[in-house]
């Protein structure tokens, strides 16, 4: 008896598997097409709704431009098509008159802002021109600060006939230019014989000329020969020194050298 069951248990089994597999494929089946018809259902309730958008649009749109004529069409009478004409005519009449119009104004306008500025242009271009003077001639005159002045002597005794020769040289050791007042002869050589005044340059012999500008840097010398005279007694004098010792001192613009020795043996 239980032989014939498990028979019967093994020959049934493979067909139930078959219809349940069977069946699980129908269920597949019917809830893919269920899913389908929900997407189709979705897809055509929204394309409902942009066409109900777009027809409100356009009764909008229709509505907002009720109030204009419509344009003429082929199938117009004459005398409509004559009467668009005419207003179409006038039409681009009153568009020309209105540009004419404006293209005057705005003419009008650019020649009224071109002057101003053409104007302006020229007075900030004379204005640096005026202002550039000042700043040229603004050279301050040479100080101690800015000048080195020496004074050297051709030989250190001078007999019987031998006049000294002196040369005097300033150097500007400043970054900028300076004036010397009086200019390259603006010098002074003092000489003196202990505390006793014997010769000074500039009372008989300079010469009053321009001011001079001394560029940074610059080294100018002036030469001059003391003929031994004793000019303290005045410029035409021709009284002369004696056999001695004296100093003489350069100035330029007020700035002094150290003292030279000169001897004269006869």
């Amino acid at each position: 008896m239980s032989e014939n069951v498990d028979s019967q248990v093994e020959e049934v089994s493979p067909e139930v598997y078959r219809r349940r597999r069977i069946v699980a494929v129908l269920i597949l089946v019917l809830v893919l097409l269920l899913i389908i018809g929900l997407i189709s259902w979705l897809a055509g309730r929204g394309n409902s709704s942009d066409n109900a958008t777009a027809t409100a649009s356009t009764s909008t749109s229709a509505e907002a431009f009720s109030d204009f004529s419509q344009r003429a069409t082929e199938s117009a009478t004459p005398s409509e098509s004559a009467e668009a004409s005419e207003s179409a005519s006038a039409s681009e009449s009153a568009s020309a008159e209105a540009s004419e119009s404006a293209t005057a104004s705005e003419s009008a306008e650019a020649t009224e802002s071109a002057e101003p500025t053409e104007s302006a242009e020229a007075t900030e271009s004379a204005e640096p021109t005026a202002s550039a003077s000042p700043t040229e001639a603004v050279v301050a005159a040479c100080t101690a600060a800015d000048l080195q002045v020496s004074l050297t002597a051709d030989r250190n005794s001078y007999a019987a006939g031998q006049n000294p020769a002196l040369a005097v040289t300033y150097t500007n050791t400043s970054g900028n230019p300076c004036i010397v007042t009086g200019g390259v002869n603006n010098v002074d050589v003092n000489i003196t014989s202990g505390p006793a005044q014997v010769y000074n340059y500039a009372q008989c012999y300079a010469n009053p000329v321009e001011d001079a500008e001394v560029a940074a840097g610059a080294t100018n010398t002036t030469a001059l020969t003391w003929n031994r005279s004793l000019n303290v007694l005045g410029c035409n004098t021709s009284a002369t020194i004696q056999p001695g010792y004296y100093w003489a001192t350069a100035t330029v613009n007020g700035v002094t050298s150290q003292p030279v020795r000169i001897i004269v043996t006869g």
